[in-house]
């Protein structure tokens, strides 16, 4: 993502983020999560913003889900 300071190619894309995050905020181990270093003056558009905000919503709903009772 270019929207950092210190963007390093070859990163986790779009794609791959929610396939490892979902997992592994399912697990009770789990305590919390941190997202840092996005900066919006690097973002004009608010593109960037949307892709991580929509990538992150996909990989945390699950985890945020409760569970069906039956």
């Amino acid at each position: 993502m270019s929207a950092v300071d210190s963007p390093d190619p070859g990163g986790l894309g779009h794609d791959e983020l929610p396939a490892l995050l979902t997992p592994l905020v399912a697990s009770p181990s789990c305590a919390g999560l941190e997202v840092t270093v996005f900066d919006p003056d690097l973002d004009p558009d608010g593109a960037l913003a949307l892709a991580l905000t929509d990538t992150l919503a996909a990989a945390l709903a699950p985890a945020l889900t409760p569970p069906r009772k039956e």
